[in-house]
């Protein structure tokens, strides 16, 4: 009853949040008003559904091309077509990832379970996953991905398995399941992985989550039980805006480690982040989060479609996590061999990466990031994507018009 009463509460907290603009769910990917790339979790979508020719369709994805063409300075975009450049604009430019980073994330888990040092079959118990959840920050992710398992009789005793886990951080965009992910496989582990897959450009992974949490903790140190709410508290937000980067992780991490042994909830009670955190410290986290850039993560998608650097048993744990819930879909496995993709959204922010081989051979991968978006612009965006991508893939006069206008000419 009580995990019930979280996932409505949970559910309830993060509409109004969005509905009063306070916050939209930072690294949400869930569907709401405000930013949602079409990912898994709105599995009904299939990316390779026949292109029709309606002109609302086409002008969709048009407008998209467009509105990436006249804003160079907030889109960055990569886009390679069976090895080849196909578009880039301002593609070596760090922008935040969003929870497109839990891709990462992903491929370290599948790593680890391949080669026995994590058990994907064993339980967690879902306590142990609810330590890293801050309500009303999530878009509704963490609910949603357990009302799916309860659906799916897959939680027992209170327990789900790290394969589950997995898949619902990037199905979902379970922010607390990514933190979860970052505690039992670690940091280490996984910023080495980041390092090894030959990314060119991309900031230390760090615990994203607990990050939300720094006023909370900086100003505790210096203010003691003098700070007790934050929201009018101009000197908070100057120190974490001060902070290095290595000082702003640190933090993360120390807050990360409160949380793994916060089993009565009286660490995050007390921080009550409810009355203090607003769209100043939104902005500042979207600013300060993980970046890259979509010539790093184009070049990550073409790996996971070659299925490249992946042995046989990470690639089927991979699929598992990235591709199957899209190849269940009859109108992706009558044109794909395999399709995966991963994306994030803050109230500024809009990322989208995806990978498709089709069943001729031809192989598909873009990365497209937002950045200083307005709501309008954020809440219009997630069809134009869908869209775009459906024509990407399907219309060959839609890819030269892209190559024409972002693109990298064939012919010199």
């Amino acid at each position: 009853m009580k995990r019930k009463c979280l996932i409505i509460i949970a559910t309830i907290v993060a509409t109004v949040l969005i509905v009063m603009g306070v916050t939209t769910g930072l690294l949400s990917f869930v569907q709401n008003q405000v930013a949602n790339p079409p990912n898994t979790v709105r599995p009904t979508t299939a990316i390779a559904a026949d292109v029709k020719e309606e002109t609302k369709e086409q002008d969709a994805a048009t407008r998209l091309l467009h509105f990436v063409e006249a804003n160079a300075e907030k889109v960055s975009i990569t886009i390679l077509r069976d090895g080849k450049k196909l578009a880039g604009q301002e593609e070596n430019r760090m922008m935040p990832l969003a929870s497109t980073v839990k891709t990462i994330i992903a491929i370290e888990y599948a790593k680890q379970a391949a080669v026995g040092q994590i058990n994907p079959d064993k339980r967690v118990k879902l306590i142990s996953l609810e330590r890293f959840y801050l309500p009303g920050l999530d878009g509704g992710a963490h609910a949603a991905w357990l009302q799916d398992m309860e659906a799916k009789g897959r939680i027992q005793n209170e327990t789900v398995s790290v394969r589950e886990v997995a898949k619902g951080m990037i199905q979902f965009s379970s922010n607390a399941n990514a933190e979860y992910l970052m505690d039992k496989l670690g940091l280490e582990a996984i910023n080495r992985t980041r390092a090894n897959l030959g990314l060119q450009n991309h900031d230390p992974i760090y615990p994203f989550v607990s990050s939300i949490l720094i006023p909370y903790e900086r100003m505790k140190e210096s203010q003691g039980e003098n700070w007790n709410n934050t929201k009018n508290n101009i000197s908070a937000k100057e120190a974490i805006q001060a902070m290095s980067g290595t000082e702003f992780r640190r933090y993360a991490r120390v807050i990360h480690n409160k949380l793994r042994r916060d089993v009565s909830g009286s660490y995050k009670r007390n921080a009550d982040i409810k009355n203090w955190y607003d769209q100043d410290y939104d902005r500042i986290n979207t600013d300060r989060f993980i970046a890259s850039t979509t010539a790093d993560y184009a070049f990550l998608m073409s790996k996971l479609n070659r299925r490249q650097g992946f042995t046989k048993v990470e690639q089927k744990l991979l699929s598992e996590v990235m591709e199957k819930p899209l190849m269940v879909l009859p109108e992706n496995q009558q044109f794909l061999k395999h399709t995966g993709q991963k994306g994030g959204s803050t109230a500024y922010v809009l990322t989208l990466t995806m990978y498709a081989t089709d069943k001729e051979g031809h192989l598909t991968e873009l990365a497209v990031f937002f950045n200083d978006l307005d709501p309008n612009t954020n809440a219009s965006l997630p069809e134009m994507i869908n869209d775009f991508k459906k024509r990407l893939l399907h219309d060959k006069s839609f890819t030269k018009e892209i190559n024409q206008r972002i693109g990298v000419q064939v012919r010199r």
